[in-house]
């Protein structure tokens, strides 16, 4: 009967901590950095094709301390429509970009996010806060639809990255060789009109 008793107890224990294991890991997996579309899905409204999509931005320790020490950091959200064709690789009919620049204010403690596309800026008490709002674009209009054939089969691609070329030159080589420095998400595609 003891035994019995010590192995349940091993066995127990060895689920435990395996549990334990796997839990940490997941954990560890979020909070590594790096950016990813969740969704992106498009409506058309009025006449114009509208743009909802949600971004996963997760910033490396390493940008976030250049950040504070003075280095804006520059987001692009690259948008491209596709016609999509059967014998014949596919075009783009439309490209757009929407830079975003990211700066920190020391004495008041907050961060600086400034819409390069309309020269919209807003203040925000942490950094948190900011991406929350960055990550969540919603009823963007993308492109008329008159520039669509009513027959023709398009699809959207988006990704979302930080422009390292806005980054001063000794931090621009650096972020060549660390991926902490260049964040990018993979392209996401989705059908433009269901």
């Amino acid at each position: 009967m003891r035994q019995f008793s010590l192995s349940w107890r091993w066995l127990a224990g060895m689920l435990l901590c395996l549990a334990t294991v796997h839990v940490f890991a997941q954990e560890q997996e979020a909070l590594q950095p790096g950016f990813e579309v969740v969704s992106a899905k498009t409506a058309l409204v009025d006449d114009v094709v509208r743009l909802d999509a949600l971004f996963d931005l997760r910033f490396s320790a390493s940008l976030v301390d250049a950040l504070q020490n003075g280095v804006l950091l520059n987001l692009v959200i690259e948008i491209e429509v596709i016609k999509e064709r059967d014998y014949v690789w596919s075009t783009s009919i439309a490209s757009l970009a929407q830079h975003y620049q990211i700066s920190y204010l020391p004495l008041t403690k907050s961060y600086l996010l400034n819409n390069l596309n309309s020269q919209v800026e807003f203040q925000f008490p942490n950094l948190e806060s900011l991406l929350a709002v960055v990550s969540v674009m919603q009823d963007f209009p993308l492109l008329d639809q008159s520039l669509l054939e009513e027959e023709g089969r398009y699809r959207g691609e988006i990704r979302i990255i930080v422009d390292r070329e806005s980054f001063p030159v000794p931090l621009r080589l650096m972020s060549y060789f660390t991926g902490n420095w260049h964040l990018s998400s993979e392209w996401f595609a989705w059908p433009l009109l269901p």
